[in-house]
């Protein structure tokens, strides 16, 4: 790799943007654990063995793996828009055995699924890195069924962490509800429910 790049790819590593793909060695390694745990984040999931899990922007598939292990007869949809994060999500994936995980290369502006395909969604450390992030939040809510759960999970050291107040206005007018926010090593995951009914319908 030139010098070139190699500048490019610290400075999206060391500001906000998308985390380079060339670095994703990083974000696999077992002290982050200690940070936030694939464990932790399953327990406030609230997961089924048949959820349909739509993970945003998964990275090395660092989570990826124990949520795909609490659904078995469910479905885990990666969305990811470096098509190289993908790759190596699926490629530890498989070495773990998952065979029931979907890898789709899109923004979070416009995810390309019908409405109410997930029954559970999640980002963590990454709604930040979304130019739009309303709608982000807008494009989950319509993918979501009715009553389905989101969890947005902050935490520091991200340039890009969004704060709880940030989040509570952007899903304003989204068809999310704030259900509950919990403090997890100086960050914090906040949970929505998708509204039963969507604005316009409740409006009409």
């Amino acid at each position: 790799m030139n010098v070139a790049k190699w500048k490019d790819v610290w400075k999206r590593f060391s500001g906000p943007g998308t985390y380079p793909h060339e670095l994703a060695v990083l974000l696999l390694i077992p002290a982050r654990k200690i940070l936030f745990s694939p464990a932790t984040l399953v327990r406030h999931l609230h997961l089924t063995r048949s959820s349909r899990v739509l993970e945003l922007g998964p990275g090395p598939g660092f989570f990826s793996i124990d949520v795909a292990r609490s659904i078995p007869e469910g479905r885990l949809e990666l969305v990811d828009i470096q098509r190289e994060m993908l790759q190596k999500a699926r490629r530890r994936l498989h070495r773990a055995g998952v065979r029931h995980a979907g890898y789709t290369q899109a923004n979070g502006v416009m995810l390309p699924f019908q409405s109410g395909a997930f029954d559970v969604a999640f980002l963590v450390a990454v709604l930040g890195e979304v130019p739009d992030a309303k709608a982000c939040l807008a494009s989950i809510a319509r993918v979501l069924r009715p009553g389905g759960l989101l969890l947005v999970t902050e935490l520091p050291g991200d340039p890009d962490a969004r704060s709880e107040q940030d989040l509570r206005s952007l899903t304003q007018g989204t068809g999310l509800e704030f259900v509950e926010s919990v403090a997890v090593s100086r960050g914090f995951i906040a949970s929505f429910r998708r509204h039963e009914r969507n604005p316009a319908e409740t409006a009409a």
